[in-house]
């Protein structure tokens, strides 16, 4: 796609195919070009472009806006991804019957395939017969499950075989299991696990028994405060203290296993946890800050001694403009509603006695850097180089390419000064920070290294920890009614209680007003739609919400029995009476409720009362047209000799 700073100067119908050439690639690609909206065309191949190929792209920019004649060429190259692969599993583990087994783990890729070409790269055999593997494909992530292993009188392997030539990537490889024999209860694994929470994964061949107490069973070396779970076949082993290098996991006899059999010997294996890669990630979900005296924004980190601060701008008067592509937490097109205003290193590392390489909570205080505006979103990023890595494994190299050929640093800063507009001819004085902040793979860049530390290949901006935040007390709520009503709610979100006097705006998608109200002594506001809004704002002194009303935004509630009585005619009704069981000949009095809030119905408008015996014969009619506040009182009453069982009572 190209995007053009401003409105094409030519005609053209959005979604059509265009006639002329605006796109030269080489090495040449056939595809169509077309408009999709009045500032961006986009080029799509016929056919899938072939993989890890550099493209030069000549775009007739003169044909569609007006530039002076050396800007009329526009040149960029770009490389689509190297296809590869990696595959991962967990071991055998137990079904949970004598003679039943399974292994899982995921294929992972290098970009989004399609699933059935990456079923073809992966085989599982048990001796020489094949086995059927069940998958599970999510984007880039194919899971599978090899669920039929069958454990014989005798020990027998598992094969898992991977070859990518079928899929045209250039990976192959094999792991071997060993399937013990049935009622062969043994050791099976010893594995290190270091994602998310970090445990010893002790692998049996059987189900471990549930509430026996292991407790010197297992054990890790050198550490006395330790705690296990039991999951089926596998004990998983903690340690309150951070675990990091070497361990020695001692498994004792004794240990009993679903069926009482005890585990014959004992074993010890030796397993290592590497240090946990540098990471930064924001704690929680919300983009609101309530200001309660300080903005502070907490975020984790791990084997980093410094972190890059960004703060983007995007401008009160701009927000509507946002919430026209993205939502709360987006950024899509942030450089034409929003500035950088702040590019700090913030340093981790002044209090000596932190340890680095466990996690750590800091705190950012927005304060120091900015003076908050009303209104407006402030992007913050949170990023990390190479440099900034305290990783023990090794140091990361900083001076040669992941692929040896090139350095990857020089290679990006020399692509971006033969491509980037200079300060003459820039949009504005940040031509320099969009140029990297909308940069994700530097030149150099392997795959295959993306998830080690010691690569400059890690260091990519999907690692990056970002969050949009408002500053702001306001808390909204939008419910939207089949009558075409809009009932909004605010509140305080420090204090939870209903705020009056905000001034509500309903904006629909041009940022044109459609309405305007004022929040009651209830925090209570309803608006009768005549058109679709598609923002809420609200002003109050300095704050400022907003809540985005598109269809999109709106909370799932399929969670959630929401089916009730719908509302006919804008006309609701209930029935009751003073008892539930009545005897032949009792007197019933019954009261019937209408609500009528849109007034459909004229003043002393009739109401029938009808009932009916257990026959479905009609018993008596009776006819009101007068009412307290909506309220109709029947009273009737059956004779001794009517006949018991279920009567019906109808209004209408």
């Amino acid at each position: 796609r190209v995007q053009l700073a401003t409105d094409a100067s030519t005609t053209h119908s959005v979604g059509q195919p265009l006639k002329e050439t605006l796109f030269e690639l080489s090495p040449s690609v056939k595809g169509t070009a077309s408009w999709i909206d009045a500032r961006t065309v986009e080029f799509k191949p016929e056919k899938e472009m072939n993989p890890d190929q550099l493209y030069e792209v000549n775009f007739k920019l003169g044909k569609v806006t007006n530039v002076p004649s050396k800007f009329e060429q526009l040149r960029f190259n770009f490389k689509t991804i190297k296809p590869s692969f990696r595959v991962t599993q967990t071991g055998l583990r137990s079904t949970g019957e004598k003679d039943k087994m399974f292994i899982s783990g995921e294929v992972v890729t290098a970009d989004i395939e399609d699933g059935k070409k990456i079923e073809t790269v992966l085989s599982a055999m048990q001796n020489t017969a094949a086995k059927k593997i069940a998958w599970q494909h999510a984007g880039k992530v194919h899971s599978y499950t090899v669920s039929d292993i069958t454990r014989s009188s005798s020990e027998e392997s598992l094969r898992l075989v991977w070859n990518g030539s079928k899929a045209n990537m250039e990976v192959k490889g094999e792991i071997i299991r060993k399937i013990p024999a049935v009622g062969d209860f043994k050791l099976l694994d010893i594995m290190a696990v270091n994602d998310g929470q970090q445990y010893a994964s002790v692998q049996f061949s059987d189900p471990i028994e549930i509430g026996q107490d292991l407790t010197g069973m297992v054990g890790f070396s050198n550490e006395t405060d330790v705690s296990y779970t039991i999951n089926g076949s596998e004990v998983k082993l903690f340690s309150a203290a951070p675990l990091a290098g070497n361990y020695t996991v001692n498994v004792n006899a004794g240990i009993k296993n679903k069926w009482a059999q005890s585990l014959p010997g004992g074993f010890t294996g030796n397993i290592i946890f590497e240090s946990k890669k540098p990471a930064v990630t924001i704690i929680g979900r919300g983009n609101i800050l309530p200001n309660s005296g300080k903005l502070l924004l907490p975020f984790d980190a791990i084997n980093l001694n410094a972190v890059d601060i960004s703060i983007i701008k995007i401008y009160e008067n701009n927000v509507p403009q946002f919430f026209q592509q993205n939502d709360m937490g987006g950024d899509n097109d942030l450089r034409r509603v929003a500035k950088p205003i702040v590019q700090k290193t913030l340093r981790l590392d002044d209090d000596k006695l932190l340890d680095l390489h466990s996690k750590q909570r800091f705190s950012l205080d927005i304060d120091k850097f900015l003076k908050t505006e009303p209104g407006a979103i402030y992007r913050v990023t949170i990023g990390f180089r190479p440099t900034y890595s305290v990783f023990s494994k090794a140091t990361v190299d900083t001076t040669a390419g992941d692929d040896g050929n090139s350095n990857e640093e020089e290679s990006y800063e020399g692509y971006e000064d033969e491509y980037a507009s200079n300060d003459a001819n820039a949009k504005d004085a940040d031509d320099e920070f969009w140029n990297s902040y909308d940069s994700y793979y530097p030149y150099g860049y392997n795959w295959e290294r993306k998830d080690d530390p010691n690569s400059k290949s890690y260091y990519t901006k999907d690692r990056w920890a970002t969050r949009n935040i408002l500053a702001s007390n306001i808390g909204l709520t939008a419910k939207r009614g089949n009558d075409q009503s809009l009932t909004v709610a605010v509140s305080s979100i420090l204090s939870t209680e209903p705020m009056a006097g905000v001034e509500l705006q309903l904006l629909d998608y041009q940022k044109q007003i459609l309405l305007k109200t004022t929040s009651d002594a209830d925090g209570l506001a309803k608006f009768d739609l005549k058109r679709k809004p598609y923002l809420l704002l609200a002003k109050y002194n300095d704050e400022r919400g907003y809540l985005k009303l598109d269809d999109g935004s709106s909370l799932p509630l399929t969670r959630f029995n929401v089916g009730g009585e719908q509302v006919q005619s804008g006309l609701k009704g209930f029935i009751y009476g003073e008892r539930g069981v009545w005897r032949p000949g009792d007197p019933i009095y019954l009261t019937f409720i209408l609500e009528d809030k849109l007034k459909t119905l004229p003043a002393n408008h009739p109401v029938e009362f009808e009932l009916y015996n257990p026959s479905g014969q009609l018993y008596k009619r009776i006819t009101q047209t007068k009412s307290v506040d909506g309220f109709y009182s029947f009273h009737t009453a059956t004779e001794i000799s009517s006949p018991t069982g279920n009567w019906t009572a109808k209004v209408k």
